[in-house]
């Protein structure tokens, strides 16, 4: 029996590249991935090759930015709503420098510079 030609007017697909036809299965691949423009990369059970990973990297680079996000606003918050202390004390003529007040004061700078950091790579993340 000759092979009939499908009744597809899109005339592409592997079943008419190769010249044979193979029944329901082959018409209704024919049909729904052929003819509705599907990609001809797809496997026979129908997963994509690139298809099965988007959802995934789109779920884990959401999930990641929002958490980098609150991570950030909250080293922000506490960088910057947390009042620093006072690094000088005494008079003029004579000054303490008080180490710890200068470090509390720089890890605070640091949490603020964390902060924005964080925040920007939640961004980043948010627009990929």
């Amino acid at each position: 029996m000759p092979a009939r030609e499908p009744d597809c007017s899109c005339g592409r697909g592997p079943s008419v590249a190769q010249g044979k036809w193979y029944g329901v299965r082959s018409y209704l691949h024919l049909f729904y991935e052929d003819c509705t423009g599907a990609s001809p990369d797809w496997d026979g059970d129908g997963s994509s090759p690139h298809g099965a990973w988007a959802p995934l990297i789109w779920k884990v680079s959401l999930s990641t930015g929002t958490l980098f996000l609150l991570m950030g606003a909250t080293a922000l918050a506490a960088g910057s709503l947390v009042p620093p202390k006072l690094e000088g004390i005494g008079e003029e003529e004579f000054m303490v420098l008080d180490v710890q007040a200068v470090r509390y004061n720089h890890v605070l700078g640091t949490c603020r510079l964390v902060g924005m950091a964080l925040c920007a790579a939640a961004g980043m993340l948010g627009a990929v």
